[in-house]
């Protein structure tokens, strides 16, 4: 296995399109694990189908307090635009 990726790199990496899903999943591994990634990282992983949205909305539920509608996986928003206006709406600065 080898070396993650700097939180930096990471951020260099989730929002770079040229790059293959498996590197976004990394990117968005560092990101989420990360308490220095801040809420507009978090939003780019939304932008990446699969993993890293989910690990992403997962991330921005516990940050925020969020509830959410239930327990279903499918109760779980990931989208970018709705997770944006609630950041805006919750004074949490992307």
């Amino acid at each position: 296995m080898g070396k993650l990726p700097s939180l930096e790199e990471a951020r260099r990496m989730i929002r770079d399109s040229s790059l293959t899903w498996n590197q976004h999943v990394e990117a968005a591994g560092v990101i989420t694990s990360s308490k220095e990634s801040s809420y507009g990282d978090l939003l780019a992983c939304l932008r990446v189908r699969g993993l890293p949205s989910e690990w992403a909305a997962c991330s921005l539920y516990t940050r925020t307090g969020r509830a959410r509608q239930d327990d279903r996986i499918e109760s779980i928003i990931l989208d970018h635009d709705d997770w944006q206006n609630y950041l805006e709406q919750h004074e949490h600065p992307a």
